[in-house]
């Protein structure tokens, strides 16, 4: 039993294929799909995309998107996907401790960076949870 998963970037398709279960990050929590899933639209937010073969797991850091679920295909639409092997831990690392030193700054201030900051480190501690997954 499987259900056909698209993952679309801007850069174009991602990754198309049959698999047994994909996690995806929904903006009110990750959620899984499975083959005969009942069909649902959701927002996505930054997080880890697993998807589940026969034979294996991979993970990606995914960011902001939509997902449409449907019984027998997926499509997932997002802003950018790294696939694990190709996170760089150092530059996440940086990017999440500069965005926090800056939001740390501007406290509750009314600053017009604050929300490309909070994109950033959520982007950073995406990619830091998914690198070290197992």
């Amino acid at each position: 039993m499987s259900i056909e998963l698209v993952v679309v970037t801007p850069e174009g398709e991602a990754f198309s294929g049959p698999v047994e279960q994909v996690v995806l990050p929904g903006a009110e929590g990750e959620f899984g799909v499975l083959e005969a899933h009942e069909r649902f639209l959701s927002a996505l937010n930054h997080g880890c995309l697993e998807i589940r073969t026969l034979e294996t797991r991979h993970f990606s850091a995914v960011s902001n998107g939509f997902a449409e679920v449907g019984s027998e295909k997926l499509v997932v639409l997002v802003d950018s996907l790294i696939p694990q092997e190709e996170i760089d831990v150092e530059a996440a690392r940086a990017t999440r401790e500069s965005a926090s030193a800056a939001l740390e700054q501007i406290g509750n201030g009314d600053d017009p960076r604050k929300p490309e900051l909070e994109d950033s480190l959520a982007r950073a501690n995406a990619q830091l949870d998914v690198a070290s997954r197992d």
